[in-house]
């Protein structure tokens, strides 16, 4: 993936910057003296310095598919913030300026990487390459880069390319969510009738992971707990149809109250 994103990068400063490749270079390096000295012509130096999870866009429910015997749930991509230090290395420093400023107004200009420059493969997705450029306080941080380089600082722009990242991390579990069960009593005259529904689904922590192990009570009822097994899923026989409450307890963890609603298209349940 980083691959893919760098030629894109590369060709978002050349084509659609139009700065020619004949006369500038990009490199990915680390603008280290060493490397500043080895340079014969004007560079962009694109230096990925730190990668962080955005937790902000973090997607807790898990989009289901169906299969013809199971269901399976499919845990949304991570996104990950790619921070770079963007800066244009020359020997006149009007040179230098004029050139990043060329290279601000191009990222500026593209708030996501344009699809038109990426693979086949990664073109129309759901997660998009965005953008963005300085933010608040990101100067010192772009200081401390530089020092940590051992290289008197240049002006430079702090860059971010937000990236899917999947884990491929899928969940099957069985179509029937809800089950009811319908039974009539018999004693004389008229003919009583009766049914019970049993739920069923899956715990899972916040990344997605089954929670084994877990204790489920219903609110108000004195009935035993039912516990996940190693696959985190769970089943509650007999419960009433409409809206209850779920008291869940992790192993050496606090319990939580869940609202659970019956019947429903899915009764897993995420520890927050």
């Amino acid at each position: 993936m980083l691959t893919e994103i760098h030629a894109a990068l590369q060709r978002l400063i050349w084509e659609y910057g139009r700065i020619s490749p004949d006369e500038v270079d990009i490199s990915f390096e680390a603008p280290t003296r060493e490397r500043i000295d080895r340079l014969v012509r004007p560079t962009v130096s694109l230096f990925l310095f730190d990668l962080v999870e955005n937790t902000e866009m973090r997607q807790s429910s898990f989009p289901v598919s169906r299969a013809s015997d199971h269901a399976e749930r499919k845990m949304p991509p991570r996104r990950v913030d790619l921070r770079y230090m963007v800066s244009a290395l020359t020997s006149e420093i009007e040179d230098e300026h004029r050139l990043l400023w060329r290279v601000l107004a191009t990222l500026l200009k593209y708030p996501q990487v344009p699809d038109g420059l990426l693979p086949e493969e990664m073109r129309g997705s759901e997660f998009p390459l965005a953008t963005k450029t300085n933010q608040t306080d990101e100067g010192r941080r772009l200081m401390d880069v530089w020092s940590g380089l051992g290289v008197s600082p240049h002006p430079a722009i702090y860059y971010v390319v937000t990236a899917p990242l999947d884990l491929d991390v899928i969940v099957r579990s069985p179509l029937v969510l809800t089950r009811t069960v319908r039974y009539r009593r018999i004693a004389g005259e008229p003919v009583e009738s009766d049914s019970t529904t049993d739920i069923g689904g899956v715990v899972r922590n916040t990344s997605g992971e089954p929670v084994a192990g877990a204790s489920l009570v219903l609110e108000g009822s004195a009935r035993e707990p039912v516990f996940t097994n190693v696959l985190g899923q769970y089943l509650i026989s007999a419960v009433a149809r409409g809206a209850l409450r779920v008291r869940v307890t992790p192993p050496g963890g606090k319990a939580r109250a869940v609202a659970l609603n019956v019947p429903a298209a899915s009764y897993d349940i995420i520890l927050e």
